[in-house]
């Protein structure tokens, strides 16, 4: 990994946790500087260094590489190996004395079978790919995202997101950035619809604004104290923060940590009303305890 693919990696990981650069350093036990000039691609860093903070961050690098690899050459080397056999039996096919009319019969099928499964594998590909989203989180190659045209909540397709490995240490997130200049000043509702099946560790839609200060979270929801687990129907939930007026961009998704797979539909914001000094007085914790017999 080169050095300014590195500090994208880092700067993706680093946001996708909510954390910011001081926080991160202090994670690491290395200096504010040192982040930001790993994120900023200013030096080449010792590999301890790289280690430590993607270790903090909950990424092996080594082993998704590997994997990553692996997984590629074994992909290519099945494909060749099935292809290379096939225009074999074509060939033997051709040797045989066998009539001609059954030659072309068997060459119909072949075609057809050929064409079926490189549709297959394009339609495979396409599903990795969704318009405005894009694949992250701490462990992202554990993961798989796309459409899903046969489970949604309206318009005919969901997005999903799910794991891929039976054990799964970090999370992954399929999410979107976005300006946030139409929020600025303003309290922003985010809701949309998931439906889970088989997370156990736990999922949650999240909500992030963060400012023109690299790193600087202005607001974090991600539903962490109030998680999406196990197998659940389609179900609408709910994120609201204030967006100050030196918000830069929105961040937002849906994060799984752990094994699992959710479908996630039908994402809307909205401006809301900021409550009123009056309404925040009512929010105030009672001075005593009050009506505990329910009398009132």
């Amino acid at each position: 990994m080169d050095q300014p693919e590195l500090g994208k990696k880092i700067l993706e990981l680093r946001l996708s946790q909510g954390l910011t650069q001081g926080e991160l350093a202090e994670k690491c036990k290395v200096s504010l500087r040192t982040v930001q000039r790993l994120e900023s691609a200013e030096v080449t860093p010792r590999s301890q260094t790289i280690k430590l903070v993607f270790s903090s961050l909950g990424y092996n690098q080594d082993e998704q590489e590997i994997v990553s690899s692996s997984s590629s050459k074994t992909n290519d080397s099945a494909s060749e190996t099935w292809l290379e056999q096939f225009f074999r039996y074509v060939l033997e096919l051709f040797n045989l004395k066998t009539n001609t009319m059954k030659k072309i019969s068997i060459l119909s099928v072949a075609a057809g079978l050929i064409t079926a499964a490189l549709v297959l594998t394009n339609t495979d590909l396409k599903a990795q790919e969704i318009k405005g989203w894009f694949l992250a989180g701490s462990h992202p190659k554990s993961y798989v995202i796309g459409l899903d045209k046969t489970v949604f909540k309206s318009d005919g397709s969901s997005a999903f997101l799910e794991s891929k490995e039976d054990n799964i240490e970090g999370f992954g997130t399929l999410m979107q950035r976005a300006s946030a200049e139409d929020y600025r000043g303003k309290r922003v509702k985010m809701t949309a619809y998931v439906k889970s099946k088989d997370v156990v560790k736990w999922s949650g839609m999240w909500l992030r604004i963060d400012s023109a200060e690299r790193g600087k979270s202005l607001g974090f929801d991600n539903m962490q104290d109030r998680p999406i687990k196990g197998t659940t129907d389609w179900t609408k939930y709910e994120i609201i923060l204030d967006v100050p007026e030196e918000s830069v961009s929105l961040n937002y998704g849906i994060l799984v940590a752990g094994t699992g797979k959710v479908w996630f539909d039908d994402v809307q914001f909205e401006v809301v009303d900021k409550l009123t000094t009056e309404e925040t007085q009512k929010e105030l914790p009672l001075q005593s305890p009050t009506n505990l017999n329910f009398a009132e």
